[in-house]
């Protein structure tokens, strides 16, 4: 939120802006693809991660963050280790600005975006503003957006792998909130409910109520999980890391 009182305005006045070192040396964004098992692909590089799916005739990407630059990177690596598939669907963990910012890319792309229905909403609302001053693709294709929503899970299947959408119920950190799950590859993808750290960094003293949450959800809905492709993080990780990191005694409830 940000109030601002104009006093006074005077018209190109000269000014002296001196440029932040991040804005300096920024560089283009850097897309790595790491695989996870046949057709599923760990798409890192930076603070902020996503996950490419291959089915049969087209791809599914988890996860759009960010802003533009970050999402053509990503549809160019998905081009590139998926040739000749469309991006049919990208799936939305939140609505969160650093997880939802190159989804207007991927609509403009064709892609039909997946989201917690209590997102839809937010997006079409502001997505329907103008965008004059810096357009973005979509605002210069003006293109219309597709959704497939969902309360309390979702499938994707193209009849040899499914795709199972959950909600994660309870969690503090977004009341829109979901995580994907490979039933065959037994893989976890999330968002901000854990964030793993490096392999050589003890768990914390006091577990993260996110996290802990996180896992009740997993016991709950019954997923057996031995990868976990968290959206942040140094690495992948399995549930064991996610029982230590919130403790034993958590984990056992």
């Amino acid at each position: 939120m940000l109030d601002l009182n104009v006093s006074a305005v005077k018209l190109n006045p000269g000014v002296t802006i001196t440029v932040p070192n991040e804005a300096r040396n920024a560089q283009a964004p850097v897309v790595k693809a790491n695989r996870l098992a046949d057709g599923v692909y760990y798409l890192t590089g930076g603070t902020h991660h996503s996950v490419a799916i291959e089915q049969l005739d087209h791809v599914v990407v988890v996860e759009a963050p960010l802003n533009e630059a970050r999402s053509l990177a990503v549809i160019a690596k998905v081009n590139e280790i998926i040739p000749n598939k469309p991006i049919k669907y990208l799936v939305n963990t939140h609505a969160h600005l650093d997880h939802s910012g190159g989804l207007r890319t991927f609509v403009d792309a064709g892609a039909t975006i997946v989201t917690p229905l209590q997102n839809r909403a937010f997006y079409e609302q502001a997505w329907a503003a103008p965008r004059t001053l810096n357009p973005d693709r979509l605002a210069r294709s003006n293109k219309l957006a597709g959704f497939e929503t969902f309360s309390d899970n979702y499938v994707l299947s193209d009849g040899r792998r499914s795709i199972e959408i959950h909600a994660i119920a309870g969690n503090g950190h977004n009341d829109a909130f979901a995580l994907v799950y490979l039933p065959a590859e037994k893989i976890l993808v999330e968002a901000d409910a854990y964030t793993p750290t490096a392999a050589n960094v003890p768990p914390p003293a006091t577990p993260n109520p996110y996290s802990v949450n996180l896992y009740q959800n997993i016991q709950k809905l019954g997923l057996d999980v031995k990868q976990i492709a968290a959206l942040h993080g140094p690495r992948v990780v399995t549930i064991a890391d996610l029982r230590a990191a919130i403790g034993q005694a958590s984990a056992a409830r």
